[in-house]
C-alpha cells in the first residue's frame, strides 16, 4: 500500500566598443540594492532567493567575474518572471502569462518546475499541444519526475487519452502518493469505466490520509462528475454524517440526486438545496437549482424569486439568465425575456459550457423573436441553435446525458474551468493588484536585463545582448542608456534595421553624441537609405574628415542621394590618399556614371578590376561602361 501524504583577436575599435558597454552597466548599477529589496519584499518576506541571486550577480560583476554574473542575473530573472507568469495564469490571464513564460524559459532551460508550470498554464488556456510538449520535454531529461507524470496525465485526460493518462498517473501516485496524485488517478479510472479500480485507489487514500468529511466530499465529486451518481450519493452522505454543515455537501448531494434520478428526484434534491441555503444563505448554485426545479414544475413565481437572488449574487452567470428568460417568456413578459436570453448568450464564453446549454438560449430567443414579429432575426437565432445542437450531439455521442444539476466541478473537468478562470481574470481588484506588483518589480527586471545584455556585449555575443536590451525597453523604456546599448548591440550584430529606432531616440536626447550619430548614419547607409544617412552625418563633417571609413560612408551617401557635386570631391581626395582601396574606385565609377562621364567611369572600373580581378560586379560594370564609351 502506498503511504499517502498531503501535500579571437580583438581590434582596437572592438575593445573600445566593449569598454563602452561595460561603462554603461556600471553607471546603471547605483540603485541596485534598493531595487532588489523592493522585489524580494514584495514577493515574500520568507523567501530571499531573489535577493541572493541579485546580490550575487552584483558582486560577481563588481569583481569582473562576468560569467558568474551572467548566471546569477539569469537565475534572478527566471525566478521573478516565473512568479509573474504564475500570478497571471492563476488569474486566468493566459496571454500575459504566456508572455512572461516566454521570457523566463530561455533563461532557465533546465528548470523542470518552470516548464511544468508553463505546461499547466497552457492546459488551463486550452493549448494542449504546447502543454503536452512542455511536460514531455521534462520527462525526456528526468523520466522519474513524479510531477511531470502527473501533469502529463492530466493533459492526456483532457485529450480523452485515458489509458495513457492512467499509466502516467500511476507512476506519479507510486512515486509520490499525495492526495492530488491519487485523486486524479481515481478520476482517470472512472473515465475508463473502471469504478472498482477507482474505489480501490480511494480506499488506499482513505487509509493513508484519514476518514474525514473533506475526503468523502472529494470522492463524491469524483463519482458524480464521472457519471456514477449512486456512489457519489453514498460519499456525500458520509460527509454529512460526520459534519452536517460541511460547505457544499448538501448541494452536492442534491445535485447527485438529480443526475441519477432526474425529475423523479426533485423532492429529495430540493430538500438538500434548502438545507444548503440554511447553512449558507447566499449559495448561488443552490438558489439556481431550486429555481430550475420550480421552472420545471411551473411554479414560476417561486422560480423567479430564487433566480432573481442568484442573478443578484452572481451577475456573470449565464445559466441563471437562461432560466430567468424562460420564466419571463412563460409569463409573457417578452422584453424582459429577450433581454435575459441575450444576456445569457453574451455571458457564455464557451459554447460547450454546461453541455452546450447556450443552444437552448438561442432557440428560445428565436421563438420569441417570431412571436414579436422579427422573422429574419428569428431565423438567424434558430439556425445557430440548430448548429449548436449538432455540435452537442457530436460531442456527447457515446456519453451519458447529464441534466443541469452538477456537483461542484473539481477544477479539471470540462469547459466550466475555462469560464471560471476567464471570470477571475476580469476581476478588477485582482487585476489591479497584479499590475501594481509588476509595476513595482519592473525597474529591477529592466536593470537586470540591461546588465545582462551589457555583459554579453562585452563578450561579443551581440545578437543575444540585443534581445535583452529590447526586453529592457519592455519593462522600463525610460531607463537611462538603454537606447545607447540597444542601438550599439544591433549595429554590432549587423541587425541594422533594429538599430535605427533606438539610435534615433538616443540622438534626440543627446544630439552632441558624435559616435552615436556616426553609428546611426552607418546603419542607414547599410540599409541603402542614403539621403537619411547623409543628413544625419552632415553635422559632424569635420570629425568625418579624420575617419576614412566614415568619410567613405558619408561621401557615397551624398553621391547616391543626388548631391554628386558635394560627394565627388570627397571621393577624389580619398582616392589620392588611398589609391589601393577597391571600394573607392567603385564608388567613383558610380559617381562618374551618374554624371554621364562613362570614360572616367570605365577608367575607375579598370583600376578596380586590376585590384580585385575576381569581382564579377566590377567586371560586369566595366564591360557595360566600355560598351557605352
Amino acid at each position: 500500500m502506498r503511504r499517502w501524504v498531503i501535500t579571437g583577436d580583438e581590434s582596437k575599435a572592438e575593445r573600445g566598443r566593449r569598454a563602452a558597454f561595460l561603462f554603461l552597466v556600471l553607471m546603471l548599477a547605483a540603485d541596485r540594492s534598493l531595487l532588489v529589496a523592493q522585489v524580494a519584499g514584495s514577493a515574500s518576506s520568507n523567501d530571499d532567493s531573489l535577493r541572493q541571486h541579485y546580490s550575487a550577480a552584483e558582486n560577481a560583476q563588481a569583481a569582473s567575474n562576468l560569467d558568474q554574473a551572467e548566471v546569477e542575473y539569469k537565475a534572478f530573472l527566471a525566478e521573478i518572471l516565473h512568479r509573474l507568469a504564475d500570478r497571471r495564469a492563476q488569474a486566468g490571464d493566459f496571454d500575459k502569462a504566456a508572455e512572461f513564460f516566454g521570457q523566463a524559459l530561455p533563461l532557465a532551460p533546465h528548470d523542470s518546475g518552470l516548464h511544468l508550470d508553463y505546461a499547466e498554464a497552457c492546459r488551463s488556456a486550452g493549448d494542449l499541444d504546447d502543454a503536452q510538449a512542455a511536460a514531455t520535454s521534462v520527462l525526456k531529461t528526468d523520466p522519474q519526475n513524479a510531477r511531470a507524470h502527473f501533469v502529463l496525465g492530466r493533459i492526456l485526460l483532457r485529450r480523452n487519452e485515458n489509458e495513457r493518462a492512467t499509466d502516467h498517473l500511476e507512476i506519479a501516485a507510486t512515486r509520490e502518493p499525495t492526495f492530488e496524485h491519487g485523486y486524479l488517478l481515481g478520476i482517470a479510472y472512472l473515465k475508463r469505466k473502471s469504478p472498482d479500480r477507482a474505489t480501490a485507489v480511494f480506499a488506499e487514500m482513505l487509509a493513508g490520509l484519514g476518514d474525514t468529511p473533506a475526503i468523502h466530499m472529494e470522492f463524491g465529486r469524483a463519482y458524480a462528475e464521472a457519471g456514477y451518481p449512486e456512489q457519489g450519493i453514498e460519499e456525500f452522505k458520509k460527509t454529512l454524517a460526520k459534519d452536517d454543515k460541511f460547505p457544499g455537501a448538501h448541494y452536492s448531494l442534491g445535485a447527485a440526486y438529480l443526475v441519477g434520478l432526474a425529475d423523479a428526484a426533485f423532492p429529495e434534491a430540493a430538500e438538500e438545496f434548502r438545507k444548503e441555503l440554511k447553512n449558507r444563505p447566499d449559495d448561488v448554485l443552490s438558489l439556481y437549482q431550486l429555481g430550475y426545479i420550480a421552472v420545471s414544475q411551473h411554479q414560476l413565481k417561486e422560480a423567479e424569486e430564487y433566480l432573481g437572488r442568484a442573478a443578484a449574487l452572481d451577475p456573470a452567470n449565464p445559466d441563471v439568465y437562461l432560466s430567468l428568460g424562460q420564466v419571463y417568456a412563460e409569463t409573457e413578459r417578452r422584453p424582459e425575456a429577450e433581454a435575459d436570453l441575450r444576456k445569457s448568450i453574451d455571458l457564455t464564453k464557451e459554447v460547450s459550457h454546461n453541455h452546450y446549454q447556450v443552444q437552448r438560449a438561442h432557440y428560445l430567443l428565436g421563438r420569441l423573436l417570431l412571436q414579436t414579429g422579427h422573422p429574419e432575426e428569428a431565423k438567424q437565432e434558430l439556425q445557430i441553435a440548430d448548429q449548436l445542437l449538432k455540435q452537442s450531439v457530436a460531442t456527447n455521442q457515446g456519453q451519458d446525458e447529464r441534466g443541469p444539476a452538477q456537483s461542484r466541478p473539481p477544477g479539471d473537468t470540462g469547459a466550466n474551468a475555462r469560464v471560471t478562470t476567464a471570470h477571475a481574470a476580469s476581476d478588477p481588484a485582482t487585476a489591479k493588484q497584479i499590475e501594481a506588483y509588476e509595476k513595482k518589480v519592473g525597474p529591477a527586471i529592466a536593470d537586470s536585463y540591461n546588465n545582462l545584455g551589457a555583459i554579453l556585449a562585452t563578450n561579443n555575443r551581440f545578437a543575444e545582448a540585443l534581445t535583452f536590451f529590447q526586453l529592457v525597453a519592455v519593462w522600463n523604456p525610460s531607463l537611462e542608456g538603454i537606447d545607447y546599448n540597444w542601438g550599439k548591440a544591433a549595429l554590432a550584430a549587423e541587425q541594422y534595421d533594429q538599430a535605427i529606432a533606438p539610435l534615433t531616440r538616443h540622438l534626440q536626447s543627446h544630439p552632441e553624441d558624435a559616435a552615436m550619430r556616426a553609428a546611426l548614419g552607418s546603419c542607414l547607409f547599410k540599409l541603402k537609405r542614403y539621403g537619411e544617412s547623409a543628413a544625419i552625418l552632415k553635422p559632424i563633417e569635420i570629425e568625418i574628415n579624420a575617419n576614412p571609413q566614415l568619410d567613405y560612408v558619408y561621401s557615397v551617401s551624398l553621391v547616391k542621394s543626388g548631391a554628386i557635386a558635394a560627394g565627388m570631391p570627397r571621393l577624389q581626395s580619398m582616392e589620392t590618399a588611398m589609391p589601393q582601396l577597391f571600394d573607392i574606385h567603385m564608388a567613383l565609377a558610380d559617381a562618374y556614371s551618374l554624371q554621364g562621364d562613362h570614360q572616367n567611369a570605365a577608367r575607375e572600373l579598370g583600376i578596380a578590376v586590376k585590384l580585385n580581378p575576381s569581382d564579377l560586379d566590377a567586371q560586369r560594370k566595366l564591360a557595360s561602361e566600355s560598351a557605352i564609351h
